[in-house]
């Protein structure tokens, strides 16, 4: 478009600067609907995203909000709104994309913990019920971890965690 209005229709004639003129509206056209192809998806996202974490937040009683706040005030910026899981009652809601999946604490066997340190704090939490091994990657900082393991022997003493895994 700079070319063909540098240029101008003396230079290119009438048809030739109107046939590239209109080129670039088609091309700006199909780009743009190549970014709302994106943009849209994204969106939908999101949305689908927070409406997960609304659905529970807004049947917290006042005990479990003031639990969330707390774990939210230890969390990195980047989770402050969205914690990876909400202790809810005597159960837990971890949050994965799109899904969540709730664990209560009386139907937890035990809770094995591995950490790393590369580039940051990050652990694996593997929770084993009756049904199911569930997994989840926690990151950032080694409280919610700890948060998680003490809201669960507080509800449940007879989960089994493994030893020292909080030692550095």
């Amino acid at each position: 478009m700079i070319e063909t209005e540098s240029y101008g229709k003396a230079v290119l004639g009438e048809e030739r600067y109107n046939a590239r003129v209109n080129d670039s509206y088609l091309y700006a056209l199909i780009l743009f609907g190549c970014v709302i192809l994106m943009v849209i998806p994204a969106i939908l996202y999101i949305r689908k995203y927070t409406n997960n974490y609304r659905q529970f937040i807004e049947t917290l009683a006042e005990k479990d909000m003031e639990k969330l706040i707390k774990v939210n005030d230890k969390a990195p910026f980047y989770e402050k709104f969205m914690p990876p899981y909400i202790v809810k009652e005597d159960t837990v809601i971890f949050f994965k994309h799109l899904q969540y999946t709730t664990i209560a604490f009386k139907d937890i066997r035990s809770i094995h913990v591995a950490q790393t340190h590369y580039k940051g704090y990050s652990a694996t939490v593997k929770i084993e019920t009756a049904e199911k091994t569930h997994s989840f990657r926690l990151s950032g900082n080694i409280f919610k971890v700890i948060n998680l393991v003490d809201e669960a022997l507080q509800s449940n003493p007879q989960i089994i965690v493994n030893k020292n895994w909080n030692v550095a």
